[in-house]
Order: C-alpha cells, then sequence, then structure tokens
C-alpha cells in the first residue's frame, strides 16, 4: 500500500509556487505569471503528487490563527467546538475578561457583527473555497490512485464543513426541511458566488450536497491503494462516521446504525479501537496516536496557534496548560451531569469532585491544581502537552472524531429504528466493558434508550464540541438551572428558541446580494436568568 502526505503543512498562498518550483518537466506559466486552473490541473494530471500540498492547506485551515477575528477567540475549528460547548448546558466557566467565550456563555453572541458566528462562518467556507479549488484542478475522470484520494479528502472536508455550517446556522434537518440555510457554493459555482452572490439553499439541499460529498468521497477511497500517513487525513472509516453523523442527524436510524457500524470495523481494520478503563484513568486526549482517535487536527510546535503562547484551544480548555486557564478561566462540569455519574465510572475522575480532588491524578497534577486554586468539578480530562504542567508550548492535537462515538451513535441508531433490546444491548456493552463494569441499563423503550445515549454522549464525548448541536438534533433547550452556572446565566431556553441559533454575519450579509434580509432568521434576545433554587 501507498502513503503520502509525507511533506509538512503548506499555506494555501504558497501552493502554486510549491508546484511549480517543484516541476521539473512542465513550465506550467512564464515566471511571474498567475497559474490557472487549468494548469493547474494539467500539472496535477501529469504529477497527482503535487496535489498532496494543497490537500495540506486544506487541512491546516482546520489550525490558522485569527484569521477572522483578531482576538484571542479565533484559532480554527478548535475555537467552533469549544464556542458551542459553552453556549450550551454542560460546559460551566466563568463570564469575566479571561474567557474569551464569555459571549457564548451569556448568549449575547446573538447579533451580525459578533466575532463567534463569524469565526464559524469564514473557517467554514474558507476551507470550501481551498476544498472547492482543489477539486476544480483534480479532474472527477482521473482514474490515478493518487488523485483519487486527494478528490476523497476534498469532497469529505466539504462535507464535514457544511453539516457544521447546517447545524450552526439552522434548526435540525427534521421539520426543518424546506428552511433557508446557507449558500451551498461547489468548484462548479465559486466565480459566481463571488460575483453576483448565491441565496441561501434549503436545509435538505445542503444535506443532498453533504451526502452526494460522503458518497463520492467513499468511491474514491474505495477505488484506491494509498493510505494516510497520519490521522489528520481522511480515511474509509472516517467516511463512514461521517455518514453516520448525518443519518442521525436526519433520523435515517438504519442507514446510521449501519454506517456505525462500518466505522468500526473499518477503523478496527486500521488498529483502532476503543480507549481502556486503563487508558483513561488520568488526562489524556491530546494526540492523534492515541488508540481511539480516528481523526484529529494536526498541531506542531512551530505552528502560529502555539507559538502564539495563549491563543489555542489548550489555554482555554486544558486546566493544566498555560494560558487562560490558569487564571481562572478553567472549564467546569454541569453539576447535576456529575452527580448522574456512578462512583464506579472511571469518567467520573475526569472532573474535580465537590472538594477539589479526583482519583485520575498524579503528585504533580494535583500540586499544579493547588497553585492555581482550581475549583470544585473543573474538568481534568485532557492532558497539558507532554503531560507537563504550565509549559509555554500546548501543542496538543485535537479531536475531530473518536470510535466510542461510533458506538454510541449504532446504539441510539438501532433503538430508535425500532431495535430497543438491540440498541440497549450495545450501549450497555459498551459502557461495562469500557467504562464502568458496573453500569446496568433499565431502559426498554427506544425513546428511554435514546434518552441513555444522549447521558452518556454527555459524559463520553464532554469538551468535545457534541453537547450543544445534541440540544439541537434532540429538540431541547438549555437548562442550567442549578447545576453550577453563574446566577447571571442560569438560564431555562426553550427548545427552539431564536437565540438558539447564531446569526449569519454582518460582513456577509452586505457581500452576499442575491440573499435578502428577510430571507435570514429572526435574530433571538439574550434570555433573562432565573433565580437560583429554581
Amino acid at each position: 500500500m501507498k502513503s503520502l502526505y509525507q511533506w509538512g503543512r503548506l499555506s494555501l498562498g504558497l501552493l502554486p509556487f510549491f508546484a511549480l518550483a517543484g516541476c521539473t518537466d512542465l513550465d506550467t506559466a512564464p515566471q511571474g505569471d498567475t497559474v490557472t486552473e487549468a494548469q493547474k490541473a494539467e500539472l496535477y494530471r501529469r504529477v497527482p503528487e503535487r496535489a498532496s500540498a494543497a490537500v495540506n492547506g486544506v487541512m491546516s485551515i482546520f489550525s490558522r490563527l485569527e484569521a477572522t477575528s483578531k482576538g484571542h477567540l479565533d484559532f480554527g475549528y478548535g475555537s467552533v467546538l469549544l464556542g458551542f460547548d459553552c453556549r450550551g448546558a454542560d460546559m460551566t466557566c466563568t463570564t469575566n475578561g479571561y474567557n474569551w467565550f464569555g459571549a457564548e456563555t451569556t448568549l449575547d453572541d446573538n447579533h451580525v457583527y459578533d466575532r463567534f458566528p463569524r469565526v464559524v462562518w469564514s473557517n467554514c467556507y474558507d476551507q470550501i473555497k481551498a476544498c472547492n479549488a482543489l477539486l476544480a484542478s483534480v479532474k472527477s475522470d482521473d482514474t490515478n490512485p493518487v488523485t483519487r484520494f486527494n478528490r476523497a479528502q476534498a469532497q469529505a472536508v466539504r462535507a464535514f464543513d457544511y453539516f457544521t455550517l447546517a447545524q450552526s446556522f439552522q434548526f435540525t434537518y427534521k421539520g426543518h426541511e424546506q428552511a433557508n440555510c446557507v449558500p451551498v457554493i461547489t468548484e462548479d459555482n465559486q466565480a459566481e458566488s463571488e460575483q453576483k452572490g448565491l441565496p441561501l439553499s434549503s436545509v435538505e439541499a445542503v444535506y443532498q450536497r453533504i451526502n452526494t460529498d460522503l458518497d463520492s468521497a467513499l468511491v474514491n477511497l474505495q477505488s484506491t491503494d494509498t493510505e494516510r500517513s497520519d490521522r489528520r487525513f481522511v480515511s474509509l472509516a472516517v467516511v463512514y462516521g461521517l455518514r453516520a453523523r448525518v443519518a442521525l442527524v436526519q433520523q435515517r436510524w438504519a442507514d446510521a446504525a449501519e454506517a456505525a457500524d462500518q466505522a468500526i470495523t473499518a477503523a478496527a481494520a486500521e488498529g483502532i479501537t476503543p480507549a481502556s478503563r486503563e487508558a483513561v484513568s488520568h488526562p489524556t486526549f491530546t494526540s492523534m496516536s492515541e488508540n481511539d482517535w480516528m481523526w484529529g487536527i494536526k498541531i506542531e510546535e512551530t505552528d502560529p496557534v502555539v507559538t502564539s503562547g495563549i491563543v489555542n484551544w489548550a489555554s482555554h480548555m486544558c486546566t493544566f496548560a498555560y494560558g487562560y486557564v490558569m487564571v481562572g478561566a478553567t472549564k467546569g462540569i454541569n453539576t447535576k451531569l456529575y452527580a448522574s455519574i456512578p462512583s464506579t465510572d472511571v469518567r467520573k475522575g475526569w472532573f474535580l469532585d465537590a472538594k477539589g480532588e479526583s482519583p485520575n491524578l498524579n503528585r504533580a497534577q494535583r500540586g499544579y491544581l493547588a497553585e492555581i486554586r482550581a475549583t470544585p468539578f473543573t474538568n481534568v480530562k485532557f492532558d497539558s502537552y507532554k503531560s507537563v504542567p504550565n509549559q509555554s508550548i500546548s501543542a496538543q492535537d485535537l479531536l475531530l472524531m473518536r470510535v466510542e462515538e461510533m458506538y454510541l451513535i449504532k446504539a441510539e441508531a438501532l433503538a430508535m429504528s425500532g431495535q430497543a433490546a438491540e440498541g440497549a444491548k450495545v450501549l450497555t456493552d459498551f459502557v461495562k466493558t469500557y467504562r464502568d463494569p458496573a453500569y446496568t441499563l433499565t431502559a426498554t423503550t427506544p425513546e428511554a434508550v435514546q434518552e441513555a445515549v444522549w447521558m452518556q454522549r454527555r459524559v463520553e464525548l464532554w469538551g468535545e464540541g457534541f453537547s450543544y448541536f445534541d440540544l439541537l438534533r434532540l429538540g431541547k433547550g438549555i437548562d442550567r438551572r442549578d447545576c453550577g452556572f453563574l446566577q447571571e446565566v442560569n438560564y431555562n431556553v426553550p427548545a427552539n428558541s431564536p437565540v438558539m441559533l447564531i446569526p449569519v454575519p454582518q460582513k456577509e450579509r452586505e457581500a452576499n446580494k442575491a440573499v435578502k434580509d428577510g430571507d435570514y432568521n429572526p435574530l433571538g434576545s439574550k434570555p433573562q436568568p432565573v433565580p437560583l433554587n429554581n
């Protein structure tokens, strides 16, 4: 089997130069001229490996620094994950100036000039544009295995971005199929979108694009013997995993269960299996080399998000890291959710208890938490880089997909497809084997099993960017009443309230002349907190 992508990651702006400089037998353009799409296509046809630089460029957008907003909340897709978790009901945090996601915590980001919607929009659409450019240059009828692999990367990432956008800017698929969502821009209409703008596509049309891209990525990966060199790139397991996620949101239960099972099987073929109790009995989740990671964002020590010192995901999220967590901006767990975790469950140690203790910590970690005066229920799930607390280098990789998620999707999807007993067994076997040997499940109806899976998702996937989209998917509100949140954000927001959606940014509204103001969702209002002890 062949392996690609040993070249370093490159700036998208350098890709044409790199391609020309590396080509010794093809003078694609006079020196100093702009390389056209046709010229790049010819280069990639003759030397398919050159397109790998473009793929590296696509992946590098996941971790770019302050490309959208000159503030410490813009460090690529990690900002998207963290911002939505802060909007939900499972992650407590301060609202002082050290929390750059304070507007997400207070739900005061529901206006067109806020930075967070701009970060979500621009990170996704800039990456989509890069995917479109690659797909325009790498022809669909080329049977070269390297070309097929390259196309699969762009198709899968584009689907991933549209899936993020669809969940961010409109309510969930079921019941909102014809609602306005976001523009669908591909390699075929990229130029038109830049010149004239494009209307908002319906939710249904956006999901059709997502599924078409995932189907194409699957075909391309099945038609190549080229393997990914590391888990920043997409494999068959990842595409199956994305299909499972999408089918779950669309409530195509049988498809979701099948895709999740295929993802588990394909992941196992790569040596990817759920992390054992022992493996997660201490702070971890820092490297894509860990046994359960299917897909992640590769972070290097020399990346700008690392050399910035504090403008990175770890600075805001890893309690042991150097950064904003040192000065009180740590992230904690909903106290009611914490109380629901049995003492026999290894994941209870992912968080400090009411006394500020966890059995999962070593002496150095306990000492460091005492130094920074970590508060009860603070998360200790994520380790510092190379397990050294308070070091200035925060080069932890970022999670995009773990195989454990696939077991939870399979359990829910089986139950909701009418196989409640089978779904309950998948859930029970997973939790008993990997997290809590004393776990029992009494749920027997599809809805009860689905609720049990949701509780497991809230614990297992805490801090990984799933909690908020699950609220939208399941038609739940944001209930923070008396579970550790500050009085000022002690909200009880009903399901489907306008404030639960972030708005399309003002800059996009001004630029896209094909959309009228009335086509966008109505803006929500910042909720009023309810008194504590309600």
